[in-house]
């Protein structure tokens, strides 16, 4: 690499460097003194990673949310007293190996340690097979948008499945979106103009369905023995033409699991985010084997899965696309950036990856 294109890819990084240093706006919220755990994370009987991550605050703010644990022990036990240790893998996330899946009729918990040894458990959770995914599929469609001439263009997805005979079943719904990037960073010249740095390998960004807005659950009082039609899934955005590649999970989930996710959903209806309320309301599975009377916010669970690929077909859509400004790439001879691995992003062909 010449002096001129090394010159060139060190000014990317400081652009990119001082572009990353911008403090976020942090709204206010109501707080509660006092340092809280935050535990969220599940197993299934599916093959892993499995994934639990563990934050803690000294106020219960969104700001307080950005504060991790590190040097945590976590680990998983069944009811037979086998252990699976999950390794942290940085910014509070512990992993357990690919490996590592859970048994449908075994019951798990979840055993934090924290490095001032502090010790937490979950309530033990039994897991239940999951039913399997009978069809999934798209529809698009133009929702109008307040304030803007172009609708929201899109692709609503659905799942249909068929509920056990056995009463008593509930269910969780998650997704995963993965997208191959072209570029592994944008920058901004000083004259404001915008450019792509290629990456050096293959690289997808990892788009998951995650947050109280993202809470996806029911039960099977009103359809005990009879089919799930119309379950919605995601939206997958008309931004262009190529097919949009998602993982789609249905988890069968505890009584009480149900309950947790169904009051996040309601006070996130009720008050715009599950914040907004003290977290006494939401409280979960977690408990404190060092101190009783600590609070601690979270569930861990143990759930039966079936995770299926979905491609949608986004040449169906109607008229342009919605814009998606996408820049050039750096003049002249470009640097590239390796695919950094995190939770968002990585090197690893989607599972099921089929372009």
């Amino acid at each position: 690499m010449n002096r001129t294109v090394i010159n060139l890819f060190v000014h990317l990084l400081l652009a990119a460097a001082v572009m990353s240093c911008i403090t976020p706006y942090q709204p206010d919220t109501k707080s509660l003194s006092g340092k809280l755990l935050i535990v969220d994370g599940y197993i299934t009987d599916q093959p892993g990673p499995h994934q639990v991550t563990l934050t803690y605050t000294d106020d219960f703010t969104f700001k307080a949310l950005n504060y991790i644990v590190t040097g945590a022990t976590v680990i998983v036990a069944d009811d037979l007293g086998r252990q699976q240790r999950f390794s942290e893998i940085g910014k509070g996330m512990y992993r357990t190996p690919a490996s590592f899946q859970g048994q449908a009729g075994r019951t798990y918990k979840l055993l934090v340690t924290l490095p001032d040894g502090r010790r937490y458990e979950s309530k033990p959770e039994l897991l239940k097979a999951a039913p399997a995914i009978d069809r999934i599929y798209d529809e698009y469609t133009e929702v109008p948008v307040d304030g803007l001439l172009m609708p929201d263009k899109g692709f609503n997805v659905y799942l249909d499945t068929k509920d056990p005979a056995t009463t008593g079943d509930y269910y969780r719904w998650n997704w995963t979106h993965f997208e191959a990037l072209k570029y592994c960073t944008i920058v901004t010249f000083a004259n404001g103009a915008e450019y792509g740095v290629f990456c050096c390998n293959d690289c997808w960004d990892i788009f998951r369905c995650s947050g109280a807005n993202c809470v996806n659950v029911t039960s099977d009082e009103q359809v005990n023995g009879k089919a799930i039609s119309r379950q919605f899934i995601a939206r997958a955005p008309f931004a262009a033409t190529s097919g949009y590649y998602m993982e789609i999970e249905q988890l069968t989930i505890s009584r009480d699991a149900y309950l947790y996710y169904k009051t996040i959903e309601n006070l996130t209806k009720s008050n715009g985010g599950i914040f907004d309320t003290a977290p006494s309301s939401i409280r979960g599975n977690i408990v404190s084997v060092s101190n009783p009377g600590e609070l601690v916010i979270g569930y861990f669970s143990a759930s039966g899965g079936q995770k299926m690929p979905y491609v949608v077909d986004r040449s169906k859509g109607v008229g342009t696309p919605n814009f998606k400004y996408v820049p050039p790439p750096v003049p002249g001879i470009p640097p590239c950036i390796a695919c950094e691995e995190s939770d968002y992003r990585t090197a690893i062909k989607p599972r099921w990856w089929p372009f």
